[in-house]
Order: structure tokens, then C-alpha cells, then sequence
């Protein structure tokens, strides 16, 4: 089984709806007492919710991988690497396209090919929350539970055990 991994594709403010969630914990992580963090990080989980969590995040993975691979395809289609790609989102949020551009033809590609990325992103939200929901869980359990395998050492080692009995 494969966790979500950041930095697949680099152009994070493309892919940024893809993490769902990632910024709302580390706000709520952030804004959270000091006493309310522990008692989070030390809550123990049930193993129907770990084993929940465990195919929740297959499927996920999955949808995200898809979704990925998706978005790679329609930067190729407008004739753009990835690597360039994200040269030019870069250079985008830097207000400095024109600049970083070749010619008006690429900078009219790498429009096409953002709009056409950010037209799939709410489609893939609805498949990844679709999906956990599938599995019994909501979207904040989900995320509780992916900050809880994160943070917490004892959360991984159940988890590892639920994915090894599976195989």
C-alpha cells in the first residue's frame, strides 16, 4: 500500500485540492491548545476504523494516482513536459511568465493546460471523497486518521500490521 506522498508534481498550487485537507489540519493543528494536541496525537483508534482507514486510503491512492496521471496527460497534449510545466507555474506565481515564456504559444499552452487541471480538480475531490465515504468513514475521520498515521508511531505500527495481514 502507497501513502499519499507530497511533491508528486511540483506545481502545487495546480494539485493543491488533491491533498484535501492538508492545509485545513495544519491550520486546525496550529490553532489547536497544546493539551488538545496531545490528547489527539494519544487517541487510540479502534481497528474497524484503522482497517476503514487502511481501504479508504488503497482506494484514494488509487484515485489520486489516476488523477495524476490525467493531469500529466493533458500538459503533454498542449505540448508542454511536466518539468517545463511547472517551470512556468512557477514563474506564473511569480508574476513573471512573459519573462520565463519562450514565445506568446507556449505561455498560450501552459493557460490551456492549467485550466484544463483545474477543471478536473473538482471532480477528483468528489471521487476521493465519494470513496471514503464508500469505506465508512468522513472526510475528517479520514484526515484525523491520515494526521494520526503521520504523527504518530503507534498508529503506524497498527496500521503496517492491518496492510501486512493482508497480504
Amino acid at each position: 500500500m502507497v501513502f499519499i506522498k507530497k511533491g508528486t508534481i511540483a506545481a502545487a498550487f495546480v494539485m493543491a485540492t488533491m491533498c484535501l485537507g492538508s492545509a485545513a489540519n495544519a491550520q486546525e493543528a496550529a490553532a489547536t491548545p497544546d493539551g488538545a494536541a496531545q490528547e489527539q496525537a494519544q487517541q487510540q483508534y479502534s481497528e474497524e476504523d484503522l482497517q476503514k482507514f487502511v481501504e479508504a486510503n488503497t482506494s484514494v491512492t488509487d484515485i489520486q494516482q489516476t488523477s495524476r496521471d490525467t493531469v500529466v496527460a493533458v500538459i503533454e497534449e498542449n505540448s508542454l513536459t511536466l518539468e517545463r510545466f511547472n517551470e512556468l507555474a512557477k514563474a506564473h506565481r511569480a508574476k513573471k511568465l512573459e519573462e520565463v515564456a519562450e514565445n506568446p504559444e507556449e505561455i498560450a499552452a501552459f493557460s490551456n493546460a492549467a485550466q484544463a487541471v483545474v477543471k478536473l480538480q473538482p471532480e477528483t475531490k468528489e471521487k476521493i471523497e465519494a470513496a471514503v465515504q464508500e469505506h465508512g468513514l468522513t472526510m475528517e475521520k479520514y484526515n484525523a486518521l491520515m494526521k494520526a498515521y503521520k504523527e504518530n508511531p503507534e498508529v503506524q505500527n497498527q496500521v503496517r500490521k492491518i496492510v501486512a495481514e493482508k497480504k
